[in-house]
């Protein structure tokens, strides 16, 4: 199935949808920009929700759905927004699909390792996914195992105990290698 058809599928049934399949398409698409961010509808956002207006809120939540379903964070502000104008069903709607997105993070691996590491399809994922999990983060390095490369980051859990964490980032370097110019080669 295409991106479009499995975003489709899990828009109408989000409680079974393959989040994993979903994410990995959607890295496979067109659609697929790791490093494109629409930065003006995150401001709108923020903006939006310091101010209260709930309806200036929902427009830019739209907006970033818009440029990218998979956004975690603009389906858990539509979640928030949603629960604060009572509107059970579409607030449950977007947290179930942030839950499904977060969840097929967490089932690529256990992060303990690189070889286990959490697959992450943009860098954003890795800071919305250790707070949602509870991890305060520290010192973030770049490892290279096995000729792929890791996001290492020195992390403290709720509990209070310290470790790190890794997170696979092929896909999102993948990308930037065959769409970024290589800056040693002119041309000419």
């Amino acid at each position: 199935m295409s991106f479009h058809d499995l975003l489709a599928d899990a828009q109408q049934h989000p409680d079974g949808a393959d989040y994993h399949s979903l994410r990995m398409a959607y890295a496979r698409s067109p659609e697929y920009a790791p490093y494109t961010h629409d930065l003006e509808g995150v401001e709108r956002l923020r903006d939006a929700l310091q101010s209260g207006d709930l309806e200036a809120a929902l427009l830019a939540v739209g907006r970033l759905l818009a440029f990218n379903y998979l956004d975690i964070e603009a389906h858990m502000a539509a979640d928030y927004v949603y629960t604060m104008q009572g509107d059970t069903e579409r607030s449950a709607y977007h947290r179930t699909f942030a839950r499904g997105l977060i969840d097929a993070i967490k089932d690529t691996g256990d992060g303990r390792s690189p070889a286990t590491a959490y697959i992450v399809l943009n860098i954003p994922e890795e800071y919305t996914f250790m707070r949602l999990t509870g991890f305060t983060h520290g010192k973030q390095s770049i490892v290279v195992h096995e000729g792929e490369e890791f996001d290492a980051f020195d992390v403290e859990d709720p509990e209070g105990h310290t470790s790190q964490i890794f997170f696979n980032i092929e896909l999102p370097r993948r990308w930037f290698d065959a769409n970024m110019p290589d800056p040693h080669n002119s041309g000419g």
